[in-house]
């Protein structure tokens, strides 16, 4: 997955409507390693009261549900949002499900159990979406911000047009941000189809911060860097 979907979806909230206890439970352990916010329903009508109530980026929903089925909750959304992304999933294939599916725009129809590495293809196609419907407009803390599509790094006071090199370090940083990402990493990221010196990353880094004149990359432990 890029790192631009791995930012975008880190801010992202999906509706997961699942009637089987445990596998809702699960699932919402495993979604919550991309996005920031799970909502669980187990039926489609608590499904459809929680997308009204928290308006979610992504919807991930089961074909058969009690009180409200997938297909039923799916057809009302769509009359007042055309873009959400939607996934479903099923224990079987449903031809009448498929051919309806057609006319209701959804990202994918899955059958269960879905493997970690399909849902991880699933959520940047969802990315993708939302990527084009909004502005790659990243918020760092109140101050700052970073505009993804143009490469430019904002505070209140002037914009910085970063480097390829600059933008590919602040981008991975960016997409772990709260979370360390080690020397190698980086290293492995930003310098794979050439040879760098030892200090070519410190450099990078130092020359970084001296351009962004604010601090909000941190060394961590002679570790690697992140940004909080």
């Amino acid at each position: 997955m890029t790192e631009k979907c791995e930012i975008k979806l880190n801010k992202c909230s999906i509706l997961l409507a699942e009637d089987e206890e445990k596998l809702r439970e699960s699932f919402k352990k495993v979604l919550l390693l991309y996005v920031e916010k799970v909502y669980l329903a187990k039926d489609g009508e608590e499904a459809l009261e929680l997308y009204s109530k928290f308006n979610p980026d992504i919807i991930i929903t089961d074909l058969k549900m009690p009180k409200l089925n997938g297909l039923d909750l799916i057809k009302i959304i769509r009359k007042e949002n055309q873009l959400i992304p939607i996934i479903v999933t099923s224990a079987y294939t449903d031809k009448n499900f498929l051919l309806e599916s057609i006319k209701l725009s959804l990202v994918e129809y899955v059958v269960k159990p879905i493997r970690e590495a399909n849902l991880s293809e699933l959520l940047e196609s969802c990315a993708n979406i939302l990527l084009k419907n909004s502005k790659t407009v990243i918020q760092i803390q109140n101050q700052y911000s970073y505009d993804y599509d143009n490469k430019i790094f904002t505070n209140k006071d002037y914009n910085l047009i970063l480097t390829s090199k600059e933008v590919d370090l602040f981008e991975l940083l960016l997409a772990h941000k709260g979370s360390l990402v080690t020397k190698n990493a980086i290293e492995d990221k930003l310098y794979i189809y050439e040879e760098a010196p030892p200090s070519a990353l410190k450099n990078l880094v130092f020359k970084l911060r001296k351009k962004l004149k604010v601090d909000i990359i941190k060394t961590v432990s002679r570790l690697g860097y992140m940004i909080e």
